[in-house]
């Protein structure tokens, strides 16, 4: 089983700069590779082990939306401190990083870089819902095969 974790621009850059820098004490719980994202409601699909992909929504820069990473969960715990720039996030789900395009890992300028859009998603079959969504077996394998082509070409 998979799920899909959806989030902001400006979170998954905040994040992602922890995972490069380690500068937070949070993530230096964590060992290194390792990747943080936040969530408000506790769900039952969420357990360490499963893979987890993670969707940006459309932002105001170029970005249409998109999968950025995937990653398998290593530990759900509850947020004692603000840790993202924007919301309030009760919870937080720690990833160990299976996959990040190069292109996402190089820039922030999001015209660079190459991810599985929104229009690809459809194509395969993935809609996007509210809230940490189910993503089954073969739909999952689809989207990492995806993932596995990007730094490919």
């Amino acid at each position: 089983m998979y799920v899909l974790f959806k989030g902001t621009l400006t979170n998954f850059l905040f994040s992602l700069d922890d995972y490069k820098t380690r500068k937070s004490k949070l993530i230096q719980k964590y060992p290194q590779g390792s990747f943080i994202w936040g969530f408000n409601r506790s769900s039952k699909l969420l357990e360490n082990q499963v893979r987890a992909f993670l969707y940006l929504n459309k932002s105001e820069s170029h970005l249409k939306g998109g999968i950025v990473l995937e990653g398998e969960i290593i530990d759900i715990a509850e947020l004692s401190e603000k840790y993202w720039p924007e919301g309030e996030w009760k919870y937080y789900v720690t990833l160990k990083i299976i996959y990040i395009p190069k292109s996402v890992l190089s820039t922030t300028d999001t015209t660079r870089w190459k991810i599985i859009g929104l229009d690809k998603l459809k194509e395969i079959g993935v809609k996007i819902l509210p809230g940490i969504q189910k993503i089954d077996n073969e739909l999952g394998r689809r989207i990492e095969k995806l993932l596995g082509e990007i730094d490919a070409n």
